[in-house]
């Protein structure tokens, strides 16, 4: 190395062996997640990604790791995890074949599934039973909870089926269909977002969810740290609930 003294040298080899293990380090304490579109919980386009998504990189960053999100659809989302190109994924219900594959976080999100209605026809739905006197409009593919699903299976109600939520609550609003299930925050943004106020103020739902669900991050168990990680996530997490920003941030999209 012409022109460089020993000490040179070795100043220049210590910086570089400095530099390296600055960036090992920066780079085991980075995660990439994947995540489907959920607005307003998750999206995209939303403000910092949404409300989950902050709940989830202040509760990370508690514990000194850096999130990044990368949106796909919700199928490929979990490829994305499953094949080990991201270090984990959300937002994901417990299941025997996922977590035989992934270590769960504690509830990120409790799921209030609701049923939405026109007002100028509220059902009665004063018993399980009562469900079949009404007509449906579901979305395709999607799971309603063991009890629903049951009788939708069995044909003791009859559920249209349509792509996307917009065909759903058109559906409703023209009388079509007498109930479209869906997650409250989740109906309410998708109302506020395609239609007008004067549709919204028609559309109203049952207070008692019908299905409640815990949606959890999820990371893989092949790197069997990820364990430890999660335990840490779970308790920054609770200190976020217990001092009362986990709800502050979730506010912004429970708008009703």
């Amino acid at each position: 190395m012409i022109g460089v003294t020993l000490k040179q040298f070795k100043y220049i080899s210590l910086f570089l062996l400095l530099s390296l293990f600055s960036n090992l380090s920066a780079s085991a304490n980075n995660l990439t997640l994947s995540v489907g579109e959920w607005p307003p919980y998750m999206g995209s386009d939303l403000p910092n990604n949404g409300a989950i998504a902050e709940i989830i990189t202040e509760a990370f960053a508690d514990i000194g790791y850096q999130v990044s999100f990368e949106f796909y659809p919700w199928a490929r989302a979990m490829e994305q995890a499953q094949l080990g190109r991201v270090d984990g994924t959300g937002l994901w219900l417990k299941t025997e074949s996922r977590d035989s594959e992934f270590y769960f976080s504690e509830p990120v999100l409790e799921e209030k599934h609701v049923f939405f209605y026109n007002k100028t026809k509220k059902p009665n739905l004063d018993s399980f039973e009562a469900l079949k006197s009404y007509s449906y409009v579901g979305l395709e593919d999607f799971s309603y909870g063991v009890d629903l699903d049951n009788i939708i299976r069995a044909k003791q109600i009859n559920m249209y089926r349509v792509s996307n939520d917009e065909q759903a609550f058109g559906m409703l609003l023209k009388n079509r269909v007498s109930i479209y299930p869906q997650e409250m925050a989740v109906g309410y943004y998708l109302l506020r977002e395609h239609f007008s106020e004067q549709d919204m103020k028609s559309i109203g739902h049952i207070e008692q969810p019908f299905m409640r669900k815990n949606s959890h991050i999820i990371l893989s168990k092949s790197d069997k740290n990820n364990a430890d990680i999660l335990k840490m996530f779970d308790e920054a997490l609770l200190r976020m609930k217990q001092s009362g920003r986990y709800d502050q941030l979730l506010a912004k999209v429970i708008k009703f």
